[in-house]
């Protein structure tokens, strides 16, 4: 058997992490299910509901859910009280990174594609008995649906490899360092324009000219090196939460 990877090992670790939390699965999703009932109940006499109301909550709960789901997916390892027994798994490093991996990117995914589904088919049978109307249930295959995942999955790579690099407070760590990481590339940025342009005033005119002219570039080709280095980012995330964990495996699991 490989001692690298094994389908056998990486489906006996996620049955594993399933049976330890599916209890906290079923009351985090029977909570949301009953927020977005009463939300539903009452904004259906208030505010119209359009068909994105169930696009907002995948959305919404994609993203609350995931990044925290991410940020915690290494408390095993960071535990004093277990993270022995966690480094000591008969699983190499590699299949433990990816169990926890697919459980917060395609399980969940999955889980709230088919669980948002089944709300909705719910909230509007109800809205439909007691208001009339045209049910909007939720679409999965919308466009929005799938764009709001691809930009998850970006975000959620740094929040993981933050569970795996932080010891505490990872969520809080892992925001602010990205905090500190956005504001230092727009320092950078407009230190380079300043260098650039010398010379030359730069009002907040010339900066969303400058910005017009560089969506129109993405238009015209320059566009496609966008998504190859989005599609990097994560790559780069997880590879390092793996290094990580292998570290920790090798240096405190012997």
């Amino acid at each position: 058997m490989n001692e690298v990877f094994s389908p056998q090992r990486l489906r006996l670790l996620i049955r594993g992490d399933l049976v330890a939390g599916y209890r906290s699965l079923l009351v985090v999703s029977g909570a949301l299910a009953g927020v977005i009932l009463l939300a539903a109940l009452a904004t259906h006499g208030g505010v119209l509901r359009d068909g994105d109301f169930y696009r907002r909550c995948f959305g919404l709960t994609l993203f609350v859910w995931g990044l925290i789901a991410s940020s915690r997916a290494f408390r095993s390892l960071h535990d004093r009280t277990r993270n022995e027994a966690y480094l000591l798994i008969p699983a190499s490093a590699l299949e433990k990174m990816l169990a926890r991996l697919l459980a917060v990117t395609v399980g969940l995914v999955a889980y709230l594609l088919v669980f948002i589904g089944f709300v909705s088919v719910v909230v509007e049978t109800l809205n439909l008995l007691l208001y009339g109307g045209t049910p909007a249930f939720f679409d999965p295959f919308h466009r929005t649906v799938w764009s709001a995942i691809f930009a998850y999955v970006i975000l959620q790579s740094f929040y993981f490899l933050g569970g795996a690099w932080f010891r505490r407070a990872h969520f809080v760590k892992t925001t602010l360092a990205l905090t500190l990481a956005v504001a230092g590339f727009a320092c950078f940025a407009a230190l380079t324009m300043r260098i650039v342009f010398a010379g030359y005033w730069l009002g907040v005119g010339d900066v969303f000219f400058v910005l017009e002219q560089l969506g129109r570039a993405r238009a015209s080709g320059i566009g496609a090196v966008v998504p190859g280095i989005a599609l990097l980012l994560p790559l780069a995330c997880w590879w390092i939460a793996w290094l990580r964990l292998q570290e920790a495996q090798v240096s405190d699991g012997v």
